[in-house]
């Protein structure tokens, strides 16, 4: 007899995840870490600055809520992820994207370091899929 075995996939697929990102409970996780500067929070929406040494307390968030990279560092970017976050000003191949998208919502972070490696912009969003 022939087991056939059903493919799932990929972990860092976003099709596969089927809990809710709770984006309050993402921000509040994420303000325990000690910003260089914090830019902007709106609904939907958190942008701050951490120094370089500080990643390191930044992944595990995230990866906790969003996943592994949808697109790391050093990659280059698909089509799809520059449609995922063109409206947060896109992506580069030396920048980090990590992307979720539940029933109704789309979950992205994205990481940019600075030119002189000291720090790097992160950018938090949470929007409706149309």
């Amino acid at each position: 007899m022939k087991i056939l075995k059903k493919r799932l996939k990929p972990k860092n697929d976003p099709e596969r995840r089927h809990l809710t990102v709770n984006f309050n409970e993402l921000t509040d996780a994420l303000k325990k870490i000690p910003f260089d500067e914090q830019r902007k929070e709106s609904e939907g929406y958190f942008e701050f600055v951490l120094l370089t040494q500080d990643l390191l307390q930044l992944y595990p968030i995230l990866e906790k809520y969003l996943g592994v990279p949808f697109k790391p560092a050093g990659v280059a970017p698909s089509r799809e992820a520059q449609d995922y976050v063109k409206q947060y000003g896109g992506i580069q191949k030396h920048q980090t994207l990590y992307y979720r998208k539940d029933e109704e919502l789309s979950n992205c972070a994205m990481i940019w370091p600075w030119n002189d490696s000291s720090r790097s912009t992160v950018k938090i969003a949470q929007g409706r899929i149309a």
